[in-house]
């Protein structure tokens, strides 16, 4: 059993290897992400006006009339004072493509002071972040791209739960040398002895990202999952309107922030989206010891008076919603801090270390494998 056990880590961690180190070190780098976009892009992180901010619906109307081809799917609400708005961009046709997708938008003048496509296939400064993220979780190739990665994380969480069980010492006095990198004992003993050492150390945290990656990667598969064990909060429908004349929004943008931020007066709306189609607006929220960077909590307010529809706090709801909702924390670090994604940024590089210990096993294992076969056929 051990034998097959041995065969199939090795295999399926060659088979991935090019795979998780790409993964991997693009995660490093999306762990930062928002720094390092600032640094690369500081036209889109800092303003050069001063004085009091315009409206959201200000706002709204600018993008609207300078992007008539597109939509807009949501439009962020609280960032650093001295930073533009992000505004982004969906296409009104289902085949439609967009030049632009994101615009950064000055909230003192009114006018926009960036733009870029996030779907750009280009290591340019303005599209190199979004490059990465598409890379890491779409492998560019978008919803196919998601069932790929969500697929071959399942795989890599079998390979390194095979390893962990492989590398487990079968007594308590074994873990000493476990957790040990002996010194002056050749580079194959050197090579071995990181991947087992490090794979202990770390196995938990990676079959961790592993998880979480392929949870979100695989919706349709993973929700109907959790849903038989515990049921979780869907969103609003639409909301039952009078006659068709009264189905415009008869609150604007701006009102249903003030709505939102009445029903959470501790927490910060991050950003807000308008479904014209159902009449509601919904308004991501950010407590403050939230577990994501951007909010976890999505408010829906009524398009037609501003009453709240309905609040999704991941960690108020039932086991599925907290399981749910603690994906995306713990797949990037966020749910810890600062911290938290210090120590994925550092897992992201451990990919690489067990594709290099590990081919360097395999290629060792190979040789000693073929000088025993040239000398049974020697005695032969």
């Amino acid at each position: 059993m051990r034998h097959w056990l041995v065969k199939l880590h090795r295999y399926s961690g060659l088979l991935l290897s090019l795979f998780l180190v790409m993964a991997g070190l693009t995660g490093s780098a999306l762990a930062f992400n928002d720094d390092i976009d600032a640094w690369l892009n500081p036209q889109f992180y800092h303003l050069t006006s001063t004085g009091s901010r315009q409206p959201i619906d200000v706002l709204v109307v600018r993008v609207e009339h300078d992007y008539p081809q597109a939509r807009l799917a949501f439009i962020s609400t609280e960032q650093d004072a001295n930073a533009p708005l992000q505004a982004k961009l969906r296409p009104r046709k289902p085949n439609q493509e967009l030049a632009v997708d994101t615009v950064f938008i000055d909230p003192v003048s009114a006018t926009v002071v960036g733009e870029r496509n996030t779907k750009a296939v280009s290591l340019a400064r303005q599209n190199l972040m979004p490059f990465l993220f598409r890379l890491h979780r779409y492998l560019l190739l978008d919803k196919p791209g998601a069932i790929i990665c969500g697929s071959l994380g399942l795989l890599w969480l079998v390979t390194l739960l095979i390893g962990i069980a492989l590398a487990w010492p079968k007594h308590r006095k074994g873990w000493g040398k476990a957790l040990s990198v002996k010194r002056g004992a050749g580079s194959f003993r050197l090579m071995y002895d990181l991947h087992r050492t490090v794979g202990l150390v770390a196995g938990i945290l990676l079959v961790i990202s592993a998880f979480t990656g392929a949870v979100m990667n695989l919706p349709d598969v993973a929700r109907p999952l959790v849903t038989s064990l515990s049921p979780l909060t869907p969103p609003p429908k639409e909301v039952a309107k009078a006659p068709a004349t009264e189905a415009r929004p008869q609150i604007n943008w701006q009102q249903a922030l003030v709505a939102a931020q009445a029903a959470m007066p501790l927490a910060t709306p991050a950003r807000i989206a308008r479904d014209e189609k159902n009449g509601v607006y919904q308004i991501r929220m950010r407590k403050p010891d939230d577990i994501q960077e951007g909010g976890s909590v999505r408010l829906f307010i009524d398009a037609a008076d501003g009453h709240v529809l309905r609040a999704l706090d991941p960690l108020k709801g039932s086991a599925g919603d907290a399981f749910m909702g603690v994906q995306y924390g713990l797949h990037t670090g966020q749910i810890l801090g600062l911290p938290g994604k210090i120590l994925v940024a550092l897992l992201g590089l451990l990919p690489l270390l067990f594709t290099i210990t590990g081919i360097a096993i395999w290629l060792q294992k190979r040789k000693s494998e073929t000088l025993v076969r040239a000398r049974r056929l020697q005695q032969a």
